[in-house]
């Protein structure tokens, strides 16, 4: 499990400085030590990469998404999210918006995997879910809003035999989580049948945290970022796949 976690930080601090001159090591040193500090907030924000907060288009009644990158390539998150429709847009009258059942569960491979080939790991578990629901209205035939409410929960427990030195810091077990509310407010733009631009803010109520995403959406594939300003990595480039029915 050390190897584990040394290896995700090496992947995330590549990542993160790739393109800026900062010296390697220490900035390793530095989300190490962040992680160590704090291992369900760095972990909560990979959840948040692979979770469906975004309307179904109009006209499908429910959808399936599993998140590629950064959650299940490197993270190790086996995930699936699902979507159903609950209510079309105007189907009652003119002003009632769509209503949609969103959630998904994921757990971490990686982590399952160390703990059996491991004899100084006693446990590793590191799995989470989502659940909540989106209302969206059409402004404009090339314009629709959305807002709504999710719960995220993540656990994260982690138990040694022995006390291991990670980087400088001796670690024998962690056992934390976190949940949080999410009010979601976004806007979409589509570009043509079944290709949209897609922007949201979503406010953490418990933890008061803000976060944002930017996205386009295919057919198949949704590409984006993940803003966390409060995060140990503050953009995360995210890549999912999606289908829709």
């Amino acid at each position: 499990m050390k190897k584990t976690l040394l290896s995700v930080v090496l992947v995330c601090g590549a990542v993160s400085i790739s393109s800026a001159g900062v010296d390697f090591e220490s900035k390793v040193m530095q989300l190490a030590g962040e992680i160590i500090a704090n291992p369900a907030a760095f972990f909560y924000d990979f959840q948040q990469d692979l979770e469906g907060t975004t309307p179904l288009p109009p006209g499908k009644s429910y959808g399936f998404q599993t998140g590629l990158f950064p959650t299940t390539i490197p993270m190790g998150y086996t995930n699936l999210s699902g979507k159903y429709r609950l209510h079309a847009e105007g189907r009652i009258a003119p002003c009632f918006p769509q209503l949609d059942l969103i959630g998904g569960y994921w757990n971490m491979i990686w982590a399952k995997m160390a703990a059996r080939q491991s004899d100084d790991i006693d446990n590793a578990k590191f799995n989470g879910h989502y659940m909540g629901f989106i209302l969206s209205s059409s402004v404009s035939p090339r314009m629709r809003t959305f807002w709504g409410y999710k719960r995220s929960q993540l656990t994260a427990d982690l138990k040694l035999n022995k006390t291991v030195d990670f980087m400088g810091t001796d670690v024998s077990s962690f056992n934390s989580g976190l949940k949080d509310d999410f009010f979601i407010v976004g806007i979409e733009h589509p570009k043509t049948v079944g290709k949209l631009w897609s922007m949201q803010l979503n406010y953490g109520i418990r933890e008061k945290v803000i976060s944002a995403k930017v996205s386009w959406y295919g057919k198949y594939f949704e590409m984006g970022l993940n803003i966390f300003p409060e995060g140990v990595l503050v953009i995360h480039p995210v890549w999912n796949f999606h289908l829709n029915f």
